[in-house]
């Protein structure tokens, strides 16, 4: 049978795998030594791909990642985007995003995020204390001040930005420190991601020993503090999500196991898909899910053909329907994600891991109970 891909919605690029930070549960291998960057030519052939696929529809998210994207300098994006522009004779919108640790953010960086409004996603785990206990220099001093520097830079020139935290064990008693500490930034958004096993972390602060009732626990408390603070319009990314699926009754569409529906490309143009991490695996792991590289391929679709592609989608397709038969939660799922799969249990043809059990179950669980109580202003305006 032939396998169809796509529609493409998201491409990762990791422009650089070097980072200037070393957070302890980082997924990356070598960020500390890597110096080697995405070569524009590199960027030439991605753009040749994508905008030749046939699977684009009327817009594209393009996102900075894996790495500290601002290690480099603004000159780089700009011909990068002008590259990718260039390489767009349909006219399909391309929006632009990076994902960034905020410890280099300054004016030239937002010169250059105002020309082109890209999205701009800040890593920060909380007040000082849970921040720095895991998002340190090499040197082992804490990273906070450097961040918070780069978040009120952005201020001064009034740049949205959202927050991306990581949630670890120590987080769990303090939902309302943590909420206050972000909404004090006024961020158009918080996404909450769990230290979570994979790739290069081989071990979480929130492993077994985390309960589901007890991550339940955390986000009742976080989402009651949310109704009693005045910010409507920020948006929690993890409680939106789930509320929209237990309101539209929609089985979740999971990008993360459907070919090409994300495109993920290392500095060397080697191209992946379904989880973008399965290139963070160690090298020898990391081989199973290159399924071609930018400078030798005539067309997106031949990654299809590869050996390593037909493989690992059989086993994330053995997985999803044991997904599909064993569990409960599955339509608010869609079958898992197979880098923590893998990283978990040792092969994507498995079903629960702890990171569905915490970042699916869990929010599911916490959110059937909102939608079965009195709804409340900030319950039904995040929802939306």
């Amino acid at each position: 049978m032939a396998i169809v891909g796509g529609p493409i919605g998201l491409v990762i690029l990791q422009s650089t795998g070097f980072c200037n930070m070393d957070c302890s549960y980082c997924y990356l291998p070598n960020r500390a030594n890597s110096r080697q960057t995405m070569d524009l030519s590199t960027v030439t052939e991605v753009a040749r791909l994508i905008f030749t696929s046939g699977l684009l529809k009327h817009e594209l998210d393009i996102v900075w990642h894996a790495g500290e994207p601002l290690a480099l300098n603004p000159a780089y994006y700009r011909e990068a985007i002008r590259i990718i522009e260039e390489a767009n004779p349909t006219g399909i919108a391309v929006h632009y995003g990076v994902q960034t640790n905020g410890t280099l953010i300054n004016d030239a960086w937002i010169d250059l995020f105002e020309e082109h409004k890209i999205t701009v996603g800040i890593s920060l785990d909380g007040p000082r204390d849970l921040h720095d206990r895991h998002r340190k220099y090499r040197s082992g001093s804490g990273t906070y001040d450097r961040v918070v520097a780069g978040v009120k830079n952005l201020q001064a020139r009034n740049y949205p930005f959202h927050f991306i935290g990581v949630v670890t064990a120590q987080a769990l008693s303090r939902p309302a420190d943590l909420l206050a500490h972000y909404w004090s930034f006024h961020p158009t958004a918080l996404g909450l991601n769990i230290d979570e096993r994979e790739a290069q972390n081989l071990h979480s602060s929130m492993g077994e020993d985390v309960s589901t009732e007890r991550f339940e626990q955390f986000i009742a408390e976080l989402l009651h503090e949310a109704s009693r603070q005045d910010s409507p319009s920020v948006v929690i990314r993890d409680f939106q999500r789930t509320m929209s699926s237990l309101i539209s009754g929609a089985p979740e569409d999971n990008d993360q196991v459907v070919p090409l529906r994300m495109l993920n490309v290392a500095y060397n143009g080697d191209i992946s898909t379904f989880s973008p991490e399965l290139l963070a695996l160690d090298a020898l792991a990391r081989q199973r899910f290159i399924f071609g590289n930018v400078h030798r391929c005539d067309l997106l679709t031949d990654i299809l053909d590869d050996h390593r592609f037909a493989a690992a989608y059989r086993e994330i397709r053995a997985g999803v329907d044991r997904c599909s038969r064993e569990c409960e939660y599955f339509q608010y799922c869609g079958g898992g994600a197979p880098v923590n799969k893998l990283s978990e249990k040792g092969t994507m043809d498995t079903a629960e891991t702890n990171f569905c059990r915490l970042t699916k179950k869990a929010w599911v669980n916490a959110c059937l109970q909102i939608a079965n109580a009195p709804a409340n202003r900030f319950e039904l305006a995040s929802a939306r």
